[in-house]
């Protein structure tokens, strides 16, 4: 990555705009630090059954991705700010109830806490952040500069974790919390309020009114239809990765140099990436390549080579992460394009919460069909590349249809 770019991008951000981007690290830091080894510590410390640990990894999920429209309406009546702040707030409780509970009602508590924080901070910052770039260009910029915090943040926040691991899971818990803690007292004093926020309110901005009008929007409905796609790909690294990895009989190392090899890619290249397509193929090409190419990089699971057995899955990570690279950043900046400034946390609520049902009901129809052992394993991986075609071809049309009407 180019440090001169990078700076010079960093220049023109506002103060506000800054603190933003930097929660991109910050939060990813706090929740990788604890989240990848919370199962392993209810099963192996605390005993729990694989069901109970289940619950406790589901409702964390449940709580976080069906709620994102209600943390974000909540944004657009009450301010942005409040909304991160209260976020930063119950994580602080969550993080430090998983790190000392012994008994499953106070785990599920926690988790609840934990995942219900996302849903109240993620919309806003990403709605508060919308506001700082009212152009798309400027808009295109700033997200990718928060998909790179978020990358280094998702790389070292594991790293972190296995630090405090070595002492006691309490640590992990009580650190996450602490630095959380250190967010909330960041934004009080460095976040400002976003006085031009059009906040809403009176009989025309009852929320029900408000929600049915997103759902009447057939574009904005359009263009989350075909990006829940990325959440369908993006969520299979938990699911048809490792179940593929274990089918093979490989080691979980491979895993580990999947998710390596991805962090390390984001890191170097978003940027640059970023910066090349504004300046070449433009957003609508970049938007469906990346789509595509998430979706078809799954076919690399149909190959094996014998100097390396594990050498498919690494260019499966290559091409993953290119393809997210892609598209992305731009996905999140697109969001405002289908609304009025004073609905952007709503807005930006929806989108969320209908790519994480995407991902829930798509890893229970997946699982279902990793387990039917009467079907080739390759037509589920066909199929990924077939979603990821329609998907891609979708959003290519959409943006270009846009861009022209703008």
């Amino acid at each position: 990555m180019n440090a001169n770019h990078f700076l010079a991008d960093w220049r023109q951000l506002s103060a506000a705009s800054r603190v933003l981007v930097i929660n991109g690290f910050t939060f990813n830091l706090g929740f990788y630090m604890l989240l990848p080894y919370l199962a392993d510590h209810l099963q192996r410390n605390l005993g729990l059954s694989p069901w109970h640990v289940g619950l406790v990894i589901g409702l964390r999920v449940l709580s976080q991705q069906g709620m994102f429209l209600v943390g974000g309406t909540l944004g657009d009546y009450l301010g942005y700010k409040r909304l991160i702040l209260l976020g930063c707030l119950v994580r602080v409780a969550g993080f430090a109830l998983l790190g000392v509970a012994a008994n499953l009602p106070l785990l599920l508590l926690g988790a609840f806490l934990t995942g219900f924080a996302g849903a109240l901070f993620t919309p806003s910052s990403n709605a508060y952040l919308a506001y700082e770039a009212p152009d798309q260009l400027r808009r295109d910029r700033i997200f990718a500069m928060q998909n790179w915090t978020s990358e280094a943040g998702m790389f070292l926040g594991p790293l972190l974790g296995i630090a405090l691991l070595s002492l006691e899971f309490l640590w992990v818990g009580v650190g996450a919390a602490a630095l959380f803690m250190v967010l909330f007292f960041v934004q009080w004093c460095f976040l400002p309020e976003l006085l031009e926020q059009e906040r809403r309110g009176g009989a025309q901005g009852r929320f029900w009114h408000q929600w049915h009008s997103m759902l009447r929007n057939r574009a904005f409905i359009k263009f989350i239809c075909c990006a829940c796609a990325f959440q369908l790909f993006f969520h299979q690294l938990y699911l048809s990765l490792p179940d593929e990895v274990s089918f093979r009989q490989l080691s979980s190392d491979v895993i580990t140099w999947v998710f390596m090899t991805s962090s390390i890619m984001g890191i170097l290249l978003q940027m640059p990436i970023s910066r090349w397509v504004s300046k070449t193929i433009g957003n609508a090409k970049a938007m469906g390549a990346g789509i595509t190419l998430m979706g078809c990089s799954y076919l690399l699971f149909m190959f094996q080579f014998e100097v390396f057995s594990g050498l498919n899955f690494i260019v499966y990570a290559v091409l993953f992460s290119f393809g997210s690279m892609l598209v992305l950043p731009l996905l999140g900046s697109y969001v405002p394009t289908f609304c009025h400034k004073s609905e952007l946390g709503s807005y930006y609520g929806l989108y969320s919460c209908m790519g994480g049902v995407t991902a829930f009901l798509g890893n229970i129809g997946v699982g279902a069909l990793l387990s039917w052992q009467a079907m080739p394993r390759e037509w589920i991986w066909l199929g990924f590349a077939l979603v990821g075609c329609i998907a891609g071809y979708g959003l290519y049309r959409q943006v270009t249809a846009l861009n022209h009407a703008s």
